[in-house]
C-alpha cells in the first residue's frame, strides 16, 4: 500500500468519529475521494474500485461521459460543507446513469494544505468496471474478502466475455441511438457497437439481425416489450450473440414521444455462427436447448426474470409502465441495514450480471420478498406467452427458491399487486389523487383514496403540494400529514407513468427510519414554519393594498380574493370562490373580462401586449363603479393561474369628467368670442368703406377744388388710416373665421412655383424702395399641392412682406420651393433681418402680441397668427427658425397626403 493510500485511509478513519459519517467506518463502504477542481479522482475504497474505473482512467483524470461532474465542482467549490455531511443525489451508476445514488458529501484534509472532497455511497455500491488485473494463477487460493466482491477471475482470459451481460441504451424518437454503455462494446467489439447516431433500421441492416422484423414493429408502435431475442455480430467474427433486448417510450407532459430506453443481456455463452440465424418465435426452445448453464448464471437469471424480463405482450400498457416506474424508483431508495450473515451466505455463488439483481439492489429484506411475489403472480398471469424456463436439475436451492411462481397461481389484478407492497404508492394526476395503495393508507389513517380526496387531497397529505410537484427530484425527507393531524418524514420520489391511458404521476413513499427522522423532522418543521410565515406577511401585504387583488384559475373562476376586492364589491370570499369573475362585473364588461383572460392564456401576441382594461363592476349593494383591471400570469404548467388587480377609478372618472365639459365650455366661449368678433368686423367695415370712398373723393376734387393744401394732406392721412383700419378689421374677420371653423375654403390643385412668382413680381418694387435684395429658388418639377389658392397667396404675400419689412437696406431675401426626403413640399422665406429669440418667436404666434421692434416698423400683430391659422386649415404645419441679429427661417409644409402624385 503507498504512502497516498495510507493517508486517505487515515483521513477516513478520522471522518468516521463524526456522528454524520459512522457509516465510513462499515464494512464495504463506498467511499469516492476528489480533488478540489473536482477533476481527478484520487482515492476510492474496495468497494467502489469498479466505479473508479467506470469515471476516471489510469491517472484518476475524469471521463468526459461522466454525469455528475458539474455537481461535483460545485460541491468541492464550497457547497459541501467542512462540518457535517450534505446529502445528494449524483448519478453514480454506470448501468443506470438517469436514476442518481444517495451520497454524503463533505470537505476534508488529506494532510497539510491539501483539501480534498469526500462522497460516501449511503445505499449500496454500483456495479462499475473490472479494473485491469495481472494474471493471477489458479493454485493461489483467493480470501473470502476477495470472493465476497467480485468473482473468481479464470487463470488466462477467454478471448470474450462469459455468462451474461447487461448493456443499457437510449434513442430518440426517429429511434436514432443516443447512448449505449460501454459494456456492449467489451462484449462485442468497438465497431460492432459503434451504433450511436444510427437508427434502428441502419443497425439493423449492419450488424443486428431482427427475424421478422419484430422489435422494428414494436418501435414504430411505441409499445413497451422485453425478452425480444436479436442476434448481434461480433467483431472480426462470423460468430452472432442471443440478446434479449427490451425497451420503452418516453413521454413527455402532453405525452409527446420524447425517445426510447430499454437494456440487453448479452448471453455470452450461447454465442453461434452467423448461419444459425434463430427466429423469434424460437427463443424460448433454443434456450432451453443450451448447455446447462453454472449456479451463477442460473441464481442470475432466476432474480432478474421476474423484474425485467416478464413478457409484456398482453400485459395492461399502463401497469407495465407502473411496474418498471415501481421497480426503478425502489432500487434508487435509502437502503435500510442488511445482516452481514445475509451477505456471506451469497457469497457461494456471485453475480455475473453488471446490472444489481433483487437480491443486490437496495431493498430491504421484506421489500425484495413482496416485489418476488408481485414478479411470480405476473409470471402466472403472462404464461401462455411465457419462454420455457431453463433447467433447474443441477442448481442450488436459492436459485430454486426465486424462481417464479408455477403456472397455476391465479392472476391477480394491477392495484392488488401494489398492495402487497411495503411502501407507499400514489398516483395523481393534475393534483387529482387517482389510487393510493393499503400501505400508504394505512400510514396515513384513512380508509381509501376518496377520503384523502375530501380531506383536501394533495394539500393535506403533503402542505405545499403544488411545490413539491413542480420538483423532480424532491428533497427529502417530507413531512406526511396523516388523518389525526400528526406527520412523519417520509422520502418521496416522483416518476411519470400512465394510469387508465392518461399521464400521470407515479409517487413512491418510504418511511424515514426513526433514527433520523427525529433531527430530520425539526428542521422540515422549521422550514415549512419559515414559509408560512413568509406566505402569511405576504397576505397580509396584500390585504393593506388598496387596490383588490383576485386570483382566477385558467377558466376564469375565482381561488381567493384579498381584503380590499372584499370591501370593493362587498361580497366574502367564501360566497364567490369558484364562481366565475363575471358575477364581480356588470353585463357590458362581460366580453371586455374575457376576451383580455383568453388573450393572455393564447401564446400570440395578445399575451404580450398587456395594457389593462377598462370595465365596470358590480357592487352587492346595487350599481356600478368604475374599475381598470389588469391581469398577469401566475404560475405557469397544467395549471396555470391568473391574477386580477382592480383599481377603483372613480375620482379619475370625476376629474376626467370635469376636464372634458371644461373644455367644452372654453370651446364654446372661444366661438362665441370668434363670433361677436367677426359681427363686430363686419359692422366696422361698412362705415369705413363709407370713409376710405369719402377721402378718395376729395383727394380727386370731383366736384370741385381743394382751397388749402393742407387739407389734402389731411385726407391722405384719413384714407390711409382707413385702410389701415379696413386691413386690421378683415385680419380680425378671416381670424374668426378660422377659429370658429367657418372660413370657406375651396381645394384645388395649386401650382406653387406659380403662385410664388407672382407674389414675389407683386411685393418686388418695395423691396427695391426699402433697397433690400430679393433672390429665388424654385425646385424643378415640383407637384401641385391640394390647397385652397386664395389662401395660400394670403399666406404668401404675409410671410415675404414680413421679411421685407423686419430687413434692414442692403439685406436679402431668399424665397424657394422644395420637395423633402419624405415627400413633403416645402415652401421657405428667408430673410437676414433682425431675427428673434424662442421667446419672441412664441410671442409673435400670439394674436394681439405685438414685440417691441414690430411697433417701430409697423403692424397690427394679426400677421404671423393669421398665417399660422390659414397654414393649419390647409392641413400644412408652420416652422419658424431665427437668431437675434441673424435672420429668420419661415418654412411652410405640406404634407405627402396633399400632394399630388405626377
Amino acid at each position: 500500500m503507498t504512502d497516498a493510500q495510507n493517508q486517505y485511509e487515515a483521513m477516513i478513519a478520522r471522518l468516521a468519529a463524526d456522528p454524520a459519517l459512522t457509516k465510513l467506518s462499515e464494512p464495504g463502504a463506498g467511499v469516492l475521494v476528489w480533488n478540489p477542481s473536482a477533476d481527478r479522482l484520487l482515492w476510492a475504497s474496495r468497494a467502489a474500485e469498479g466505479l473508479r474505473w467506470a469515471f476516471a482512467d489510469e491517472a484518476g483524470n475524469i471521463l468526459p461521459h461522466m454525469r455528475a461532474k458539474e455537481r461535483l465542482k460545485a460541491l468541492a467549490g464550497g457547497l459541501a460543507p467542512r462540518e457535517g455531511a450534505r446529502l445528494e443525489r449524483l448519478r453514480f451508476d454506470p448501468a443506470r446513469p438517469w436514476l442518481p445514488v444517495q451520497c454524503a458529501c463533505r470537505l476534508a484534509e488529506a494532510g497539510p494544505g491539501e483539501p480534498v472532497l469526500v462522497t460516501l455511497i449511503l445505499g449500496p455500491v454500483p456495479k462499475g468496471v473490472e479494473p485491469p488485473r495481472p494474471h493471477i494463477p489458479a493454485a493461489v487460493p483467493e480470501s473470502a474478502e476477495v470472493r465476497s466482491e467480485a468473482p473468481a477471475e479464470p487463470s488466462a482470459p477467454p478471448p470474450t466475455p462469459q455468462g451474461t451481460i447487461r448493456f443499457v441504451w437510449q434513442a430518440d424518437p426517429q429511434t436514432r441511438f443516443t447512448l449505449v454503455s460501454p459494456q456492449l462494446g467489451e462484449a462485442v467489439g468497438p465497431m460492432a457497437a459503434d451504433i450511436v447516431g444510427r437508427s434502428w433500421d441502419e443497425v439493423s441492416r449492419s450488424v443486428v439481425e431482427d427475424p421478422d422484423g419484430i422489435v422494428a414493429s414494436l418501435f414504430a408502435r411505441r409499445e413497451t416489450w422485453s425478452g425480444r431475442t436479436i442476434l448481434w455480430t461480433m467483431d472480426n467474427s462470423s460468430g452472432q450473440v442471443p440478446v434479449d433486448w427490451a425497451g420503452m417510450p418516453i413521454f413527455g407532459e402532453g405525452r409527446e414521444l420524447v425517445g426510447f430506453r430499454g437494456f440487453g443481456l448479452l448471453r455470452m455463452d450461447s454465442v453461434r455462427e452467423a448461419a444459425r440465424s434463430l427466429p423469434t418465435g424460437q427463443a424460448g426452445e433454443e434456450q432451453a436447448r443450451e448447455p446447462e448453464r453454472s449456479a451463477p448464471e442460473a441464481s442470475e437469471g432466476a432474480q432478474e426474470a421476474p423484474v425485467a424480463e416478464a413478457p409484456a405482450e398482453e400485459e395492461e400498457g399502463w401497469f407495465a409502465h407502473l411496474r418498471d416506474r415501481v421497480a426503478e424508483a425502489l432500487s434508487n431508495g435509502k437502503p435500510e441495514a442488511e445482516p452481514q450473515a445475509e451477505v456471506a451466505g451469497e457469497e457461494a455463488a456471485p453475480a455475473v450480471s453488471q446490472q444489481p439483481s433483487l437480491a443486490q439492489s437496495s431493498l430491504s429484506h421484506a421489500e425484495r420478498n413482496a416485489f418476488r411475489e408481485i414478479a411470480r403472480a405476473l409470471g402466472a398471469r403472462f404464461e401462455d406467452d411465457a419462454p420455457p424456463a431453463p433447467s433447474q436439475k443441477d442448481e442450488p436451492a436459492e436459485a430454486a427458491v426465486e424462481a417464479p411462481a408455477p403456472s397455476s397461481a391465479p392472476p391477480v389484478p394491477g392495484d392488488r399487486l401494489l398492495d402487497r407492497l411495503p411502501i407507499g404508492i400514489l398516483v395523481h394526476g393534475e393534483e387529482r389523487i387517482l389510487f393510493a395503495n393499503r400501505f400508504l393508507l394505512d400510514l396515513t389513517g384513512y380508509e381509501d383514496a376518496a377520503q384523502i380526496v375530501a380531506a383536501g387531497g394533495l394539500e393535506r397529505l403533503f402542505r405545499g403540494a403544488p411545490d413539491i410537484l413542480e420538483q423532480e427530484e424532491p428533497e427529502a425527507p417530507l413531512a406526511l400529514s396523516k388523518r389525526d393531524g400528526e406527520t412523519v418524514a417520509v422520502d418521496v420520489r416522483l416518476s411519470s407513468a400512465e394510469w387508465n391511458g392518461e399521464a400521470a404521476q407515479l409517487m413512491v413513499v418510504r418511511k424515514v427510519p426513526d433514527a433520523d427522522a427525529g433531527q430530520r423532522l425539526r428542521l422540515v418543521e422549521l422550514d415549512l414554519q419559515q414559509r408560512e410565515s413568509r406566505m402569511h406577511e405576504l397576505e397580509s401585504i396584500l390585504d393593506t393594498a388598496t387596490d383588490g387583488v383576485i386570483v382566477l384559475d385558467e377558466t376564469g373562476r375565482i381561488l381567493s380574493l384579498n381584503r380590499s376586492a372584499e370591501a370593493l364589491f362587498g361580497y366574502d370570499q367564501r360566497e364567490v370562490v369558484g364562481d366565475a369573475v363575471t358575477v364581480l362585473l356588470s353585463p357590458e364588461s362581460h366580453i371586455v373580462a374575457l376576451d383580455y383572460l383568453e388573450g393572455l392564456r393564447s401564446p400570440g401576441v395578445a399575451s404580450l401586449l398587456n395594457d389593462g382594461r377598462e370595465v365596470l363592476g358590480r357592487v352587492r349593494q346595487g350599481g356600478t363603479i368604475p374599475l381598470f383591471m389588469t391581469m398577469g400570469h401566475v404560475s405557469e404548467g397544467p395549471n396555470r393561474k391568473f391574477c386580477a388587480v382592480l383599481r377603483d377609478i372613480t375620482a379619475f372618472k370625476k376629474a376626467e369628467g370635469e376636464l372634458v365639459n371644461a373644455k367644452r365650455a372654453a370651446e364654446e366661449a372661444s366661438a362665441q368670442k370668434s363670433d361677436l368678433l367677426a359681427k363686430i368686423s363686419h359692422e366696422i367695415r361698412t362705415p369705413l368703406n363709407a370713409i376710405i370712398g369719402f377721402a378718395e373723393v376729395m383727394l380727386e376734387e370731383r366736384f370741385g377744388p381743394i382751397g388749402n393744401e393742407r387739407y389734402k394732406e389731411y385726407l391722405k392721412d384719413v384714407h390711409a388710416s382707413g385702410a389701415h383700419v379696413i386691413s386690421l378689421v378683415n385680419d380680425l374677420l378671416d381670424l374668426a373665421k378660422v377659429e370658429a371653423g367657418r372660413l370657406e375654403l375651396s381645394f384645388t390643385s395649386v401650382n406653387l412655383n406659380d403662385l410664388v412668382s407672382a407674389c414675389f413680381t407683386l411685393l418686388q418694387p418695395q423691396a427695391s424702395r426699402d433697397r433690400i435684395v430679393m433672390r429665388t429658388s424654385f425646385a424643378t418639377k415640383l407637384p401641385p399641392v391640394v390647397a385652397d389658392e386664395r389662401s395660400v397667396r394670403q399666406i404668401v404675400l404675409n410671410l415675404v412682406s414680413n421679411a421685407i419689412k423686419f430687413t434692414d437696406a442692403g439685406g436679402q431675401v431668399i424665397v424657394s420651393t422644395a420637395v423633402t426626403d419624405r415627400g413633403e413640399v416645402a415652401f421657405r422665406v428667408r430673410d437676414t433681418g433682425i431675427g428673434m429669440s424662442e421667446t419672441e418667436v412664441e410671442a409673435a404666434l400670439e394674436p394681439f402680441r405685438q414685440l417691441a421692434t414690430a411697433r417701430k416698423r409697423g403692424g397690427t400683430g394679426l400677421g404671423l397668427p393669421l398665417t399660422k391659422a390659414l397654414v393649419e386649415a390647409n392641413r400644412g404645419s408652420l416652422q419658424i427658425s431665427s437668431q437675434p441679429n441673424e435672420g429668420t427661417l419661415v418654412e411652410v409644409i405640406f404634407p405627402p397626403t396633399r400632394v399630388l402624385a405626377e
